[in-house]
């Protein structure tokens, strides 16, 4: 069986070797055949019309195709280069077309911003006064100091040469628009306590009608000299609604002497209001009225001299003068 093997195994590698060294013998012929037609010369004569002298040269097969290989290969590079200039040249196009636009753009965005810059520099003295009068801090110029962002920042420094300089701006626009925010802030947590306050007092008429006695030394509407008037005198027809002049507690809501039918309400911050000569009192003892509430009607009961409400303030039991708590700056 080995034998049968190494008999079949030589005979194949026999033919192999037959088969390849035909191949290889006709491969050859084929290539020295086409090394004979490619060295075959060429005659080129060039004949002038006068036939004087005539040019001619040889040329081998081989050369004709190589420089024949050179033309197509430079015929096809400058084509190729020709189409990628024409492309280069359309890109280029659009992109100085682009360059314009953002140009333009820019133009605006740095019209824009300087305005900016100009509004911003108008309202500053105002928010300055807002924040004087809310502090009660003289030294405005920490308002714009007190920035946590810096109009220089160090992240920008390595490209401060070629950025244009309304970056510059925005970045201090940026700064004082948060220093403007936080300064605003200040000034509503003011208005927002004070209106607490105002609301708190005493700091609207009591009732329609016009002003007949005002607060301090009069002479005496009995006729019996001087005396001193400790609140102010608001005529008006009987039946006119009177109204709380700040939220509170009723004290008391009776008749008082010579204040006649009165109420007294106690309000926050040591103040005390009192509503005197009413008609009608619909309010009692120990409730909780609130700021503008009807609390009685104009009358003319007890030392009264006509129909009127008389009207008192008393801050920690001392009368105070009420007229600049019915100013209409409150």
């Amino acid at each position: 069986m080995k034998v049968k093997l190494i008999i079949l195994k030589s005979d194949i590698e026999r033919q192999l070797k037959e088969k390849w060294y035909l191949k290889k013998k006709q491969w050859s012929k084929k290539w020295d055949k086409f090394l004979e037609h490619g060295h075959e010369k060429m005659t080129i004569m060039f004949i002038p019309h006068n036939e004087q002298k005539i040019f001619n040269f040889q040329i081998s097969r081989f050369t004709i195709l190589f420089f024949s290989s050179l033309m197509i290969i430079i015929i096809v590079t400058s084509a190729y280069a020709i189409i990628k200039n024409a492309a280069v040249k359309r890109e280029e196009e659009r992109l100085l077309s682009n360059y314009k636009d953002i140009r333009s753009q820019l133009i605006r965005f740095e019209q824009l911003t300087n305005e900016l810059d100009n509004e911003l520099d108008d309202i500053k003295p105002d928010i300055e006064d807002l924040y004087e009068l809310a502090t009660n801090n003289n030294n405005t110029q920490s308002i714009w100091e007190s920035s946590v962002i810096s109009a220089e920042d160090p992240s920008m420094r390595q490209y401060s040469a070629i950025l244009p300089s309304e970056v510059k701006t925005l970045r201090v626009l940026q700064k004082d628009l948060i220093c403007t925010t936080n300064t605003v802030k200040t000034i509503k947590n003011f208005i927002d306590v004070r209106n607490k306050v105002i609301y708190d007092t005493p700091s609207i008429i009591p009732n329609a009608g016009h002003i007949t006695s005002l607060f301090g030394w009069r002479r005496s509407p009995f006729g019996f000299g001087r005396d001193f008037h400790s609140g102010i005198d608001i005529a008006a027809p009987q039946g006119t609604e009177i109204r709380a002049t700040a939220p509170g507690v009723v004290v008391s809501a009776s008749w008082g002497g010579g204040y006649g039918f009165m109420v007294r309400i106690k309000h926050k911050y040591g103040y005390e209001t009192i509503y005197g000569h009413c008609s009608k009192i619909i309010v009692s003892q120990g409730q909780n009225v609130q700021k503008g509430q009807v609390v009685a009607y104009v009358g003319q009961t007890g030392s009264a001299t006509g129909s009127h409400c008389h009207y008192e303030i008393r801050l920690g039991g001392v009368p105070i003068n009420p007229y600049p708590y019915m100013s209409k700056m409150w």
